[in-house]
């Protein structure tokens, strides 16, 4: 699986990683894991951000993620992780050029690079990086699986989500045999909410809609109501899951504002293939977590939205 990728990477002696707009544990898990490997190789590596990025608190949360010093020119090999086409890497699309590969564990993978790993049976891209770590021959250190233990640990919800499996629990045990603090890591990323989350939940609660006799829940908020509440839609992102949290639902909606566009988040308790729905916008992701932008009025959104997820539901309930 790893050959060609392998082969690339021994060849490199400065390599760029970037991972997906809007990070979140995975992808910021899954590239500095890699980097940290990669420089344990005896590389050069560095992960390329965007404005905004640190900021986030999965970044915060990071062993390794002080800057190495290189640029994007001095790379002589790119490699995109936890990227489902171009695109989800933004402003640097158009640097993604040349000597590149991917890895990634989205289903709806657009393949982009030269090489490129996918494995949608992975519930993270980190547990890929996991694997790959091992090929390499790699020492597993306390950073890396530091690093890699929070990606696995975020795109799985604790573990908790339909994608993990028995596999999942072996490769946490690995890492966790590293000496990593999982209960501080856990705490700091699940279990510690500020003031103005608590009040962001609470009016997203007030702003529930239920539509399909309550099998689709939606919630909608906009700029301003991030702006009110004094949080930033980053430091909201747990609110995704209150949708489909409801008792009854079968798919939840979470869309926010963000200028002139709407992001879309669905979330599917495993009746619906959200995927599908999200590909029929433009979007993609996994069968039971997928998003999408569009570029409409709300309301025009909300029905749009509303009629392809009843008729996903039609026959099925």
């Amino acid at each position: 699986m790893f050959e060609k990728l392998i082969e690339k990477i021994q060849a490199a002696e400065k390599i760029a990683i970037f991972n997906h707009i809007n990070p979140d544990g995975d992808a910021f898990g899954s590239a500095y894991g890699l980097k940290l490997a990669l420089i344990d190789l005896g590389k050069q590596a560095e992960v390329f951000l965007r404005e905004g990025d640190k900021d986030l608190k999965e970044f915060k949360a990071l062993r390794g993620n002080g800057c190495a010093g290189l640029e994007i020119s001095d790379c002589d090999l790119k490699i995109a992780v936890d990227c489902a086409d171009i695109a989800r890497i933004g402003d640097f699309k158009e640097c993604f050029e040349g000597n590149t590969a991917a890895i990634d564990h989205h289903i709806t993978h657009k393949h982009f690079a030269e090489v490129t790993v996918v494995v949608p049976e992975a519930p993270a891209t980190g547990e890929i990086i996991f694997d790959l770590v091992c090929e390499l021959g790699v020492k597993l250190t306390e950073d890396i699986a530091h690093n890699l233990y929070m990606a696995i640990m975020c795109d799985t919800g604790s573990f908790k989500y339909s994608s993990t499996t028995p596999k999942t629990h072996v490769v946490a045990a690995e890492l966790m045999k590293t000496g990593i603090n999982v209960a501080e890591l856990s705490k700091r990323l699940f279990d510690t909410k500020s003031v103005e989350y608590l009040n962001m939940y609470k009016k997203g609660i007030e702003h529930l809609e239920l539509y399909a006799d309550g099998k689709i829940a939606l919630l909608y908020f906009s700029e301003a109501d991030f702006a009110q509440a004094g949080i930033s839609e980053a430091d909201a992102d747990g609110i995704v899951n209150l949708p489909n949290s409801i008792e009854g639902a079968e798919v939840g909606v979470y869309i926010r504002q963000r200028g002139e566009n709407f992001k879309v988040s669905l979330r599917s308790n495993g009746l619906v293939n959200v995927a599908e729905v999200a590909a029929s916008f433009g979007g993609g992701g996994h069968d039971r977590a997928s998003g999408f932008l569009l570029k409409k009025p709300i309301e025009e959104t909300k029905k749009l939205i509303i009629e392809e997820l009843s008729k996903a539901l039609c026959g099925r309930i």
